[in-house]
């Protein structure tokens, strides 16, 4: 436990770190990355180049710092993170380094001196938090290896086919490598994907959600081929698109919190773009398992007719089961609605104010959504959002 006198030292720098905080982690990261680039293995440079994990660091120090006389606050926050970096395959040791070099970007940036009662404060804070995240994700990487055809680390994987889906998109479907069964997993997970691209020094992980029904012999991830270099942006989903069937790839167990919080209630599920991909997982599920979907709502906003993935499939699901199936796009006059969402179509498709909601694609469009949303009268606990990359919220303004 931190003393009270800990507590109050960290909980006045909070002010400080809402205006400081990018850049003592962008010095930070400069600082890791030059003497540790072994750990360009781990970090998602294209993150890096578009500062999204520096914010993202400094947003989740600022909350610790906020609610540090209050962490259950910090549940949410705590476990996402815990299941990227399980995703990751962060191990303990990696913690101490870390550490180090934030308190030296603190110090520096802040101008402090080496004993300056801020730097105490903060490494016992630091060590706290270090604690909570190695305990969590030991638990994780401990229930994911105990599962039936469960590991822990990353475990090689071939391509044992590749699916056009839409414009730009594929699905690729890998199976392990030795033959051998394959965890389970809750949908809404993802799994760490792990590829060196010919001609790069690093190896690159990236996070791709599942988007089949557990339960097969083979995981399925659908790609959107990303933009390609100058940026780093790109780089692994173009690789997977130019794979080829044997093609070896490694993967950490499916891990993630987004799934289904309370399976008796209602469902509604709203997809923008590539990220249909955890709520058709959810959606396959649901049908596979035998449930009554006669209820659900699944809508899908896309570009266009061309964008639309796995249209032909969606259309025959919703006629066989009876779930209410709506499409946008925002040019196109072959969908149920064109242009963005608004308040006056998401009331005419969503009957169910006492429904869960669960939504993913682009963040602007999440964060419109659950504007709308809380406008018609769903409350906070009943939406549940996705956020790709390092962030760990919505920003609604």
């Amino acid at each position: 436990m931190l003393s009270a006198e800990t507590l109050a030292t960290i909980k006045s720098t909070a002010p400080l770190l809402a205006e400081q905080g990018k850049a003592i982690t962008d010095l930070f990261y400069s600082k890791l990355f030059a003497q540790h680039p072994e750990l360009q293995h781990i970090f998602n440079m294209a993150n890096q180049a578009q500062g999204e994990q520096s914010r993202a660091l400094a947003e989740s120090v600022f909350m610790y710092a906020t609610h540090i006389d209050k962490l259950q606050n910090l549940g949410p926050m705590v476990s996402r993170i815990a299941h990227k970096h399980a995703s990751l395959q962060v191990a303990p040791e990696h913690y101490p380094i870390v550490g180090k070099y934030l308190l030296e970007a603190i110090q520096d940036q802040l101008g402090l001196e080496a004993d300056h009662p801020v730097l105490g404060a903060w490494a016992e804070a630091y060590a706290q938090l270090a604690g909570i995240f190695i305990q969590t994700e030991e638990g994780i990487y401990s229930h994911n290896a105990m599962k039936p055809g469960g590991w822990r680390g990353f475990r090689p994987f071939v391509v044992r086919e590749i699916r056009d889906e839409a414009r730009d998109i594929k699905s690729v479907y890998l199976q392990a490598e030795d033959g051998q069964p394959i965890a389970g997993f809750e949908p809404g997970q993802y799994l760490g994907i792990k590829v060196r691209v010919p001609g790069h020094e690093y190896d690159e992980i990236r996070q791709y959600s599942l988007s089949d029904a557990p339960g097969k012999d083979t995981y399925r991830i659908t790609v959107k081929a990303e933009s390609t270099p100058p940026s780093h942006e790109g780089k692994v989903s173009n690789h997977l698109h130019g794979a080829q069937p044997g093609d070896r790839v490694w993967v950490q167990p499916p891990t993630g919190d987004f799934t289904i919080k309370h399976p008796d209630r209602e469902l509604v599920l709203i997809a923008g773009g590539v990220g249909i991909t955890p709520l058709l997982s959810m959606l396959l599920h649901r049908i596979e398992s035998g449930a009554d979907v006669t209820d659900l709502i699944f809508i899908h906003c896309c570009r266009d007719e061309a964008h639309h993935v796995m249209r032909d499939e969606l259309r025959l699901l919703s006629t066989q089961h009876g779930f209410h199936y709506y499409v946008s796009y925002e040019t196109g006059s072959s969908a149920d609605h064109q242009g963005y969402l608004d308040r006056p179509v998401l009331s005419r498709w969503l009957t169910q104010p006492d429904a869960d909601v669960y939504f993913c694609g682009p963040r602007p469009f999440m964060a419109a959504v659950n504007l709308q949303l809380l406008d018609m009268g769903y409350t906070d606990a009943q939406l549940h959002y996705e956020v790709f990359g390092p962030s760990t919220r919505l920003v609604t303004h």
